[in-house]
């Protein structure tokens, strides 16, 4: 059992040296392949391999038994293995086998899938993929503060959602070209090879000499059913934050996993290859849009809830996700001038209507890019050194636990409500389900008020660069 040595944090860190730019892209370089395999997956390669297999009847149900079930995993999985790495100790370091092994993995279940033929198949191996790459996301989310001080967790903050929303564009530009050619292997081909790079980089780069506490109890309770036993008086604010955190996110996921379908029924319908390649393509503009809005605001996201504070900065996302998302509810009528929408219309050659839905993109990307970024720092601020992974790992219970109570909401809903005909002007389960994604922006704004936000952090890095 290690000794305990209160300066350990401190060291790895001073050992690393000055934290600039450089470093911090490093860090980050992980998230890129991340936020390209999450997010690519589920809003352009899943649904239409899954409406193949099971028609446009149950596509909305099907999809949401696949990624909730695997994402299940994600919740119980990524916890455990984080808090198992905070207990880890070996002298390639605490972190960099679960990265390497996880990595691995993920890159062989991406290509495995490209041979899928079968739903039940296709289920299998997305909750094998979901295994392996939750096992490398826990200890990397605790790799990254335990080689920063402090004072640069909010630059840190931003340099995370930044790599999270680059590999977000890159993925969607990528997969979209693969998908309007009707290549999803190429896709998950690309997707494999993405991470397999970045985790090399990662491994042999950053340094990871993190040694575990001498406090962590570790027997089998403390690390599977302990790991979820976080006090709400002791940890009350983050516990707020996590269920402020899930209720956006639901918003977020929600929006990306039907884009795909909302753009075919809507715009496209009808049966066909040449229909459904526009409807792709309408997907990669929507979310290429966010993502590259959301990169935009990220650096100056951190570096303001430096100054002003995290809290402030979480209110300004839910309501931009909101009023975005309710854009959407409406989207049959013209609420925008034709002089925002005629010109992208012309552009991209698709009708007013659709240029429309991009520009409640514009709200939507703003306030993911300055969520990602501030939320993440917010984490950081309220959770003990000592266990990093275990407590980033406990957060994907409101991150992969967005996707799971979304998509099993809101597919049955989707699928009851379009088979009754037209609600304000639309096949009648979409507008139903936006107005579930506004609801869920709007609690999920209320859920981070009572959070305390611990004044000594977010005022020290104003005080240094002052000094």
């Amino acid at each position: 059992m290690a000794s305990a040595d209160p300066m350990a944090p401190a060291r790895a860190r001073a050992a690393w040296g000055s934290v600039g730019v450089g470093r911090l892209t490093l860090l980050s370089i992980y998230w890129v392949a991340i936020g390209w395999l999450w997010n690519a997956l589920g809003a352009q390669v899943l649904p239409p391999i899954i409406t193949k297999m099971v028609g446009q009847a149950h596509q909305g149900t099907a999809l949401s038994v696949l990624e909730g079930f695997g994402t299940l995993v994600a919740v119980i999985w990524q916890p455990v293995v984080g808090a198992v790495s905070d207990r880890t100790r070996l002298r390639w370091g605490r972190r960099r086998p679960y990265i390497t092994g996880g990595a691995l993995g993920s890159s062989l279940f991406l290509v495995i899938m490209a041979f899928v033929g079968a739903y039940f198949w296709l289920l299998l191996v997305y909750f094998l993929l979901q295994v392996a790459s939750n096992t490398a996301q826990a200890p990397y989310q605790g790799l990254g503060p335990e080689a920063i001080p402090e004072k640069d967790y909010g630059r840190f903050g931003a340099f995370y959602g930044m790599g999270n929303l680059l590999g977000t564009l890159i993925g969607f530009v990528v997969t979209g070209i693969f998908t309007s050619q009707g290549r999803y292997d190429l896709a998950l081909y690309a997707m494999a090879a993405m991470l397999v790079v970045s985790m090399a980089l990662t491994v042999t780069l950053v340094p990871d000499r993190g040694t575990p506490d001498a406090s962590l109890r570790r027997g089998l309770g403390a690390i599977t059913l302990g790991t979820f036993a976080i006090s709400p008086r002791k940890y009350g604010s983050f516990l707020w934050l996590m269920g402020s955190r899930l209720l956006i996110l639901m918003g977020v996921v929600g929006l990306e996993t039907y884009a795909q379908f909302f753009f075919k029924d809507v715009f496209y319908p009808g049966s066909g290859t040449v229909l459904t390649n526009h409807a792709n393509g309408a997907t990669t503009d929507l979310l290429a849009i966010i993502a590259l809005l959301a990169i935009a605001v990220c650096y100056p996201a951190g570096r303001v809830s430096d100054r002003w504070g995290r809290k402030p900065m979480v209110v300004a996302c839910g309501i931009l996700g909101a009023v975005g998302a309710l854009g959407l509810v409406f989207a049959h009528y013209p609420l925008l001038p034709g002089a925002m929408t005629t010109p992208v219309a012309s552009l991209l050659h698709i009708p007013r209507g659709l240029a429309q839905v991009l520009w409640f993109g514009v709200p939507i990307g703003v306030g993911v890019g300055c969520f990602l970024t501030v939320d993440w720092a917010f984490m950081i601020d309220l959770i003990p050194t000592a266990e990093f992974g275990r407590f980033l790992g406990f957060s994907n219970v409101a991150t992969a636990g967005a996707g799971i109570i979304a998509r099993f909401i809101a597919g049955p809903i989707l699928d009851h409500f379009d088979a009754g005909g037209h609600i304000l002007g639309e096949l009648g389960g979409y507008p139903v389900v936006f107005g579930m994604f506004v609801v869920y922006f709007v609690v999920g704004t209320f859920l981070v008020l009572p959070v305390v936000e611990p004044k000594r952090r977010r005022r020290r890095p104003v005080v240094e660069a002052a000094a």
